[in-house]
């Protein structure tokens, strides 16, 4: 996109504000879609077409991660943004994280705990470290990013525990607290909230969720894997449809590696989200592309969390599909994401 597309587009979206969808109740919706409506954002639509008509994943662990890493191309300075690597020895346990923060805000007693996606098995702190440097430009406080252990190696719930650790340590002398993630690292995310109030280290009330993962084993011939609910043009259903059928596939192997060979229940509300007492959740912000496969399940946890009382803002972005916080630079909706996270942090 051209740069002046790219402003102009992304001041259109920015001045978009909350609508009524009548089938997700208690929450605020808002619907930022395409001038060119139901229709695949270009630099999407590629990489979809490349799947094909019935798409296999592999379950090569190398193959896999090597898919997962980000690659994000942004022509933004950063003079301003500090980042130091940390460690953490809390709970007995050593966890590496990137604290970033504006300089000037390096005694911000206002926190967000970042959690990377990658399918528990893919990804790092590394990965997500140009938006983190990006949302740090206007937030005014500090980001953690935690470098949490992947899966198989480290099985569930070992990343939870590591990411407790680093909140348990942040937060000794502060309770203005976020938590945040994508993907996978969003259902980690909420896990960790869930286990810093049973265990009483500290009540995370804020929560900022990019494309989420909230349940794990479901039906995948169900309501929440259903992408005729989707609206979409006729021309480009067939690459929606054939996203769907990998992620069906992406779902049981990275629970498979996540659990390498446990016997977990997957209704645990640790594990899967979408089960946990909504009550728990007082503020949510889930942010996802319109075509996105998890976009079902989390229009559900959304509207669970809504109805239960908590105050819930779902963001959605026409064209997008999943991971779109990698198309920074490309797309303009993955940096007025952004702007939303940090205007709701």
């Amino acid at each position: 996109m051209l740069d002046t597309e790219y402003s102009t587009e992304l001041h259109r979206l920015h001045k978009i504000g909350p609508v009524d969808i009548p089938h997700i109740n208690g929450v605020k919706i808002i619907v930022k879609d395409r001038l060119d409506a139901h229709t695949y954002d270009p630099n999407v639509l590629q990489s979809v077409k490349k799947l094909g008509d019935n798409p296999v994943m592999s379950k090569d662990l190398k193959s896999l991660r090597a898919g997962s890493h980000a690659d994000i191309d942004a022509q933004i300075n950063f003079d301003d943004i500090e980042v130091t690597d940390e460690e953490t020895r809390e709970m007995g346990r050593a966890v590496h994280y990137l604290k970033i923060f504006k300089k000037g805000n390096e005694d911000s007693n206002k926190i967000l705990v970042y959690v990377h996606g990658g399918a528990y098995y893919g990804g790092n702190a590394e990965d997500t470290e140009i938006p983190l440097r990006i949302m740090a430009k206007t937030f005014d406080g500090i980001i953690y990013s935690v470098d949490y252990g992947r899966c198989p190696e480290h099985p569930f719930p070992s990343s939870i525990l590591d990411c407790l650790a680093v909140v348990a340590d942040v937060t000794r002398d502060n309770d203005n607290i976020t938590i945040a993630g994508d993907s996978a690292g969003a259902s980690i995310a909420l896990g960790v909230s869930q286990l810093a109030h049973e265990l009483g280290v500290c009540d995370i009330d804020n929560h900022i969720l990019f494309y989420p993962t909230v349940i794990h084993g479901s039906n995948l011939e169900g309501p929440l894997w259903d992408d005729k609910k989707i609206s979409i043009i006729p021309s480009e259903r067939k690459y929606l449809h054939a996203n769907y059928v990998q992620f069906k596939q992406l779902d049981r192997i990275m629970t498979g590696f996540y659990l390498n060979g446990r016997d977990v229940n997957l209704h645990s509300p640790i594990i899967s989200p979408l089960y946990a007492d909504p009550t728990l959740f007082k503020r949510v912000t889930i942010l996802i592309g319109e075509f996105d496969p998890f976009r079902l399940q989390a229009e559900s946890f959304a509207e669970e969390v809504g109805t239960a009382g908590g105050d819930v803002t779902f963001i959605r972005y026409g064209g997008m599909g999943h991971a779109f916080l990698n198309l920074i630079g490309k797309s303009a909706a993955s940096e007025d994401a952004l702007k939303e996270a940090v205007l709701h942090a």
